[in-house]
C-alpha cells in the first residue's frame, strides 16, 4: 500500500491515477485490492499525526489526496466523519505556527468544496474560523452558499457527519 503512495510523492503516477485504481480496488471482487484499499486508507488516516512534519510538496499532495478521497465518495459512514473531522481540525490549527496544518486543510477543501451543500452544520463549523474569515473571504462565502442551497433530506437533520459533532 505504502508503494502507492510513494508512486504519488516521486510522480511516478498522478494523484487521479492514484484515484481511479482506488476506485476499482473498493469495488473490486478480488479480495487482495479490497485490503489494499483498506489499507491504503487506514494508513493515510494513520499518518494525520505527521502532516504538520511533511515538506511543503509532500504536504500539498497529501491534502489534494486526502480532499478528492471526500469528493469521490470513497470514504463513507464512519470514515467520511473521521475524513471531515481532520480537515476541520486543520483548519481550525493556528496559522502563524507554521501553517502547515492549515494548509492541508485548504488542499483538501478545495479538493471537495462541491460536496460541501450535503452538510450544512459542517459549512456553519468552517465558516466560523476567524482566520479564515478575515484572510478567505471569498471561500467563507462560497461555503455560505453551499450552506444556503443544501437541503435537508426527511431524517438527517444534519446529523449525518457521526463523530463530527463529537468533534467540535
Amino acid at each position: 500500500a505504502n508503494s502507492y503512495f510513494q508512486k504519488i510523492y516521486t510522480s511516478e503516477q498522478s494523484i487521479a491515477e492514484v484515484i481511479e485504481m482506488l476506485k476499482r480496488f473498493k469495488t473490486s471482487s478480488n479480495q487482495r485490492e479490497q485490503e489494499i484499499f483498506a489499507c491504503m486508507i487506514h494508513n493515510l488516516f494513520d499518518e494525520y499525526r505527521f502532516f504538520h512534519k511533511y515538506p511543503e510538496k509532500e504536504l500539498r499532495i497529501t491534502g489534494i489526496l486526502f480532499g478528492t478521497l471526500i469528493q469521490h465518495q470513497l470514504v463513507s459512514s464512519i470514515t467520511l466523519g473521521i475524513a471531515l473531522r481532520y480537515v476541520l481540525e486543520a483548519l481550525r490549527k493556528p496559522h502563524w505556527q507554521s501553517g502547515k496544518m492549515f494548509r492541508f486543510g485548504m488542499f483538501a477543501l478545495e479538493q471537495f468544496k462541491a460536496r460541501l451543500s450535503e452538510w450544512p452544520q459542517y459549512c456553519s463549523h468552517i465558516v466560523q474560523i476567524d482566520y479564515l474569515n478575515a484572510n478567505h473571504p471569498d471561500l467563507v462565502e462560497e461555503i455560505k452558499r453551499a450552506m444556503q442551497s443544501s437541503k435537508p433530506t426527511a431524517g438527517d437533520g444534519g446529523a449525518s457527519l457521526g463523530p463530527m459533532d463529537e468533534a467540535v
